[in-house]
């Protein structure tokens, strides 16, 4: 199979399509025959291209603008390199290959990934006849793609609802890397925290309101009194940190509140594996999102349980009562009971953790979820 991947979100770019586009496009190519990558030139773009076995095509101009840029190039890359399959990480630049298949009958088969904000997002809202003509651009598009896979049962919805036929929409959800997350000693971080005896809630991710970090601190007061160790650490930066600090002074837990700003990747794993409990109480606010919640899966492989909010994909990362719990969003009573619960039973807290950690080596991990991506595009061209 020589196969096309298209992506508006790849490295040296960081977020969680980004990751998707990265690990499965490394995995794809052990697997095809070929695989091109297409996708935005970036300052430091060299140097991450140098690392990859595969080409990577970088076009000029904003990734917003790649839809653009795409239309006279993919055709050609199509033709030249016999492409049977394109697979393009957002519907936005399906119409590229469109254009190609009509024109050189390449590539045979076009699939494409969906991953929430996409299928909701409309530039154009507040222009009455550009956010229509979008809209219809959108639908267009969406019902020239041969086949879907969708994040999430949430965003297959999401799908279904904009006409797409179920039998044409197949969920593969997101993945991790267990050898990468997987438990570590934390106890240097703790220290250099000033935490080392603290029982540690984390949330990792952008500050935006939609993540629901108000909900926990919000909470806070009710877990204290239960739990009066307890420190939240917040890791992320955005544009709610302003709003989420004045709250947590308003709610007299400032001093409870670490805001820890972006932690780099290699770091990650261990704030997971510092963390007694990872939270993340997302709320709906359209159009953006929890299409399905990476981080869920990440803190998992590092053995530590989390809580997640029955909104969006989150349910399909967290396993109730399996991998972690759910629980109502915009509901701090709720949400406190519920953290209450994992921090006071240390044997429901190792049996999630370790339940996750099983997931995400068994199930979740990158190779298994680039092999069901794998076999169903082989399956769309039998």
């Amino acid at each position: 199979m020589r196969l096309l991947f298209v992506t508006q979100d790849f490295p040296p770019d960081i977020g969680g399509i980004q990751t998707y586009s990265w690990e499965v496009a490394h995995r794809l190519a052990d697997r095809a025959a070929h695989l091109t990558v297409m996708a935005p030139d970036r300052p430091e773009a060299t140097s991450v291209d140098r690392a990859t076995s595969f080409p990577v095509v970088r076009l000029p101009g904003r990734s917003d603008l790649l839809p653009l840029f795409l239309l006279p190039m993919l055709p050609a890359r199509a033709r030249r390199m016999q492409a049977d399959v394109a697979f393009h990480a957002q519907w936005q630049t399906v119409g590229a290959s469109v254009l190609a298949r009509a024109l050189f009958g390449r590539p045979r088969r076009i699939v494409c990934a969906a991953h929430g904000r996409e299928l909701l997002f409309n530039p154009a809202t507040g222009y009455p006849g550009l956010g229509a003509a979008y809209d219809r651009l959108r639908q267009t598009l969406l019902h020239q793609v041969d086949a879907f896979l969708p994040v999430s049962r949430y965003t297959a919805g999401l799908l279904h609802e904009r006409d797409v036929p179920p039998g044409r929409t197949h969920v593969v959800p997101n993945g991790t890397d267990p050898d990468c997350f997987r438990p570590r000693d934390d106890t240097s971080l703790r220290q250099r925290l000033g935490l080392a005896d603290r029982s540690l809630l984390l949330t990792v991710g952008r500050l935006v309101r939609r993540k629901g970090i108000d909900t926990v601190l919000r909470a806070l007061p009710t877990i204290i009194q239960t739990c009066p160790d307890v420190a939240y650490v917040i890791a992320g930066t955005g544009p709610d940190r302003a709003r989420l600090e004045r709250l947590a002074t308003r709610l007299g837990v400032r001093e409870r509140v670490r805001f820890v700003g972006e932690v780099d990747h290699d770091r990650l794993p261990l704030y997971y594996s510092a963390a007694d409990l990872f939270v993340m109480p997302a709320r709906e606010d359209p159009p953006d999102v929890e299409g399905f919640g990476l981080v869920f899966l990440e803190a998992n492989a590092c053995g530590t349980p989390v809580i997640g909010a029955r909104t969006g994909g989150i349910p399909d990362a967290v396993q109730d009562g399996e991998t972690g719990l759910l629980v109502s969003p915009n509901a701090p009573g709720p949400f406190a009971e519920s953290a209450l619960r994992v921090l006071t039973d240390p044997d429901l807290a190792e049996t999630l953790g370790r339940q996750g950690r099983r997931r995400a080596v068994s199930e979740a991990s990158w190779d298994h979820i680039a092999g069901r991506i794998h076999a169903l595009l082989r399956r769309e061209l039998a």
